[in-house]
């Protein structure tokens, strides 16, 4: 455990100033922040402060100042660590910097550093302890009964020893040792407890947390608990957690390898505890999660975790409804929470991850008064422990936004929770509007509503070109529509021989001339043939590689891979040869992959769009009108 800070680094300043050390690490305050000196550079916001090392002051540059700093500068006076520091002349920018304790009142009365600097660095009320807040007083009043009952018991046992003396021989004689050793239980008795139960003193809210921070106490509810999860490498375990506070603002707490042991079994999903201590750190996923605090805390050996007594001001639905329709203007992997009634529960399947993985899966469809429905995808032991039934109402948080071929979908996250209970989904802000719907309408909502499909802007190659040239993202993927000629179908390989079932490619067994498919782990007398080749599309601005599989295989040649198998080699060629130079709108993944070592971009027709001339027609329209507007 880290040795506590009790005093700010002597001569701090001195060293900085005069030595032009950097590279030594310095306790300073931080007394004063200028208003509206915040400027914005590359590496982040710099803010101008006033520093003290309890004896001098002077001004200093900070990159990235927590915004709870600033806002509290006038109350409190925080002690930090400055870890890297930069200087040039009388410039000093502290780019790392590791907050101590928040809430500190100032240490000594520093003088200004030129000031100090004439008075040959000597400052007669100048200090570098700080100041730690005292024992309660209550601990002082037991102290010193406990002092005046040994005085009285000291007391006693004299008197008893001098009246021992003085009775006769006869007399049953009891050693001073004995009367001590009577008297000592009733020391013992005295209860002087140095702890007390969890309070709401000194309670922080989330808002207040900061990056660095490691003293906190605050208060919550857990809205979400996560399974314990392996590490890849099999060397270490975490378990996460959602904490909510009165305000309503959460963060997400982590627990990794002894302290996921330590506390899994202790807490529990929908109760409030205290929660003190612990490293805050910033949240790398927040920005995917309308819900989340951009900081989430991890707990550590020193981390307290104690329950509360109930408290109703601390929300225990913390959700925050999309309707279904308006899941089309979210981003793919965007989170968020739905309400609606269940239309359909499909059975529970067995898949093949693409890590060779044997996944738990179940679909289920959700339908709102939007009169649209989505499917929600359930994988692993959510899908094998959560049971739904068709026309339950259930309100789902923290889904994740997935795209398949145009097809919006949720999807589970170790995150995420659900309520079935009617009397607790009243308490949800949007409920009592999609109830009316549900009462009016249930007998005729559809079992297979409208899918949700997400819409592109027309693109142009030379754009699609342009996004990737040089990329070296290897996660980066995109979707663009577009309308292009195909001018070219490479020959070279146009199909495979894959498995009837699951579509992956099948090896044949030479001992019995039959097919075999390792993922279905069943045989076949013969393969059922599919399209993957690859082609070349041009548009007016360019021409773009592209790969093509069997869906849209078959829609550009016309007929299905196994009737094209039966086809003599110049009918084969006469078919590619019809099905050149025809103009489509396709749907384009682009996204980076890797290939020896060398990061390259894909694109492969995802699907092949129908016109909507009628919707087309109505949006070219509502863009001239939207033009004439501006113009008048």
């Amino acid at each position: 455990m880290a040795e506590k800070v009790t005093h700010l680094t002597h001569g701090a300043l001195k060293s900085i100033v005069e030595t032009q050390n950097g590279s030594q690490q310095y306790c300073v305050q931080i007394l004063h922040v200028e208003e509206k000196s915040d400027l914005v550079t590359k590496v982040g916001s710099l803010s101008q402060c006033t520093c003290s090392d309890g004896f001098a002051k002077m001004t200093m540059h900070f990159i990235n100042l927590s915004p709870s700093i600033i806002a509290n500068i006038s109350k409190t006076k925080p002690i930090i660590r400055i870890l890297e520091l930069k200087m040039n002349s009388s410039f000093y920018i502290v780019t790392k910097h590791e907050v101590i304790y928040q809430d500190k009142g100032q240490v000594g009365q520093p003088l200004e550093y030129e000031e100090f600097r004439r008075l040959n660095y000597t400052n007669p009320n100048g200090n570098t302890e700080i100041q730690f807040a005292k024992a309660p007083h209550l601990l002082q009043i037991n102290s010193n009964k406990k002092q005046s009952i040994l005085q009285q018991q000291q007391k006693q046992t004299n008197e008893n020893v001098n009246a021992d003396q003085q009775q006769g021989k006869s007399a049953v004689k009891l050693s001073i040792q004995q009367k001590q050793q009577q008297s000592r239980p009733a020391i013992q008795k005295i209860d002087c407890k140095s702890e007390y139960a969890p309070s709401d003193q000194n309670l922080l809210k989330i808002t207040e947390l900061y990056p660095g921070m490691r003293g906190f106490k605050i208060k919550g509810r857990i809205t979400s608990k996560s399974d314990k999860t392996q590490f890849k490498s099999g060397k270490g375990q975490l378990f996460s957690i959602e904490i909510i506070d009165s305000e309503k603002s959460t963060i997400q707490g982590v627990f990794f390898n002894n302290q996921c042991d330590k506390f899994y079994d202790l807490i529990d999903l929908g109760k409030v505890y205290y929660f003190e201590n612990g490293q805050v750190k910033t949240n790398r996923y927040s920005s995917k999660n309308q819900n989340q605090s951009e900081y989430q805390i991890h707990f550590e050996e020193a981390s307290k975790i104690s329950e509360a007594l109930e408290d109703r001001e601390i929300d225990a639905f913390p959700f925050q409804i999309k309707q279904i329709g308006d899941i089309d203007n979210l981003s793919q992997d965007d989170k968020c929470d739905i309400l609606g009634v269940i239309t359909e529960v499909k059975p529970l399947t067995q898949v093949i991850t693409k890590s060779s993985e044997n996944k738990a899966k179940k679909n289920i469809t959700l339908f709102d008064q939007t009169q649209r429905g989505i499917d929600i995808v359930l994988w692993g032991a959510q899908a094998e422990k959560w049971q739904f039934q068709k026309d339950e109402i259930v309100a789902f948080r923290g889904l994740k936004v997935t795209d398949y071929q145009m097809i919006r979908s949720l999807t589970v996250t170790n995150s995420t929770t659900y309520e079935k209970d009617l009397s607790k989904l009243q308490k949800i802000n949007g409920f009592q509007d999609f109830y009316d719907f549900y009462s009016q309408n249930k007998d005729f909502i559809e079992s297979k509503p409208k899918e949700s499909k997400k819409k592109f802007v027309l693109s142009y190659i030379e754009q699609i070109k342009k996004d990737f040239e040089g990329q070296r993202n290897s996660k980066l993927t995109k979707f663009y529509e577009v309308r292009a000629y195909i001018t070219t179908i490479f020959t070279k390989l146009l199909y495979y021989e894959g498995c009837e079932i699951c579509k992956r490619k099948v090896v044949q067994v030479q001992q019995t001339k039959q097919f075999h498919c390792q993922n279905c782990n069943q045989n076949f007398v013969k393969p059922s043939y599919k399209y993957i080749f690859n082609a070349k599309i041009a548009d007016t601005t360019g021409n773009l590689p592209v790969s093509v599989s069997n869906d849209q295989g078959q829609s550009i040649l016309k007929l299905s891979c196994d009737e094209f198998k039966t086809k003599e080699k110049n009918q084969q060629d006469e078919i590619i040869k019809r099905a050149s130079f025809q103009q489509y709108r396709f749907l384009i993944i682009a996204k980076m992959e890797t290939y020896n070592d060398e990061s390259r971009p894909k694109f492969q027709i995802s699907s092949i769009i129908q016109d909507d001339v009628v919707s087309e027609n109505e949006e070219l329209y509502n863009q001239i009108k939207q033009m004439l507007n501006q113009n008048e």
